[in-house]
């Protein structure tokens, strides 16, 4: 049975920093501390940001600054809880939130 749910969506550089760690490695910390059902870090092959430099996996342009993506589903109320603190977090880059239709299964 699908429920209502939130998708909140974390688009950083690789080299984004959070008390001097990597970002997407603090953020997945921070939200399984906060008890969240799951996490996932994409890496891109390819992609631009504000600065409208294009960073790519390809030999000749290769870049050690991709862009991570990462994407947290809970509930509507669990991810506006953490917003405030995911806002504070976020020096630069893009957080976006989308209501979802999802459907947890657990063995």
């Amino acid at each position: 049975m699908f429920t209502e749910g939130m998708l909140l969506r974390i688009y950083i550089s690789e080299t984004a920093k959070i008390n001097d760690r990597p970002a997407h490695k603090f953020l997945v910390e921070f939200f399984k501390d906060r008890g969240f059902p799951g996490c996932t870090v994409f890496r891109g092959m390819m992609g631009f940001g504000h600065e409208k430099e294009i960073r790519t996996v390809d030999v000749f342009r290769l870049s050690l600054d991709l862009p991570v993506v990462i994407d947290v589903v809970d509930t509507e109320e669990r991810i506006n809880e953490v917003l405030p603190d995911v806002e504070k977090m976020i020096h630069c880059g893009l957080v976006i939130t989308q209501k979802v239709n999802m459907m947890r299964k657990y063995p």
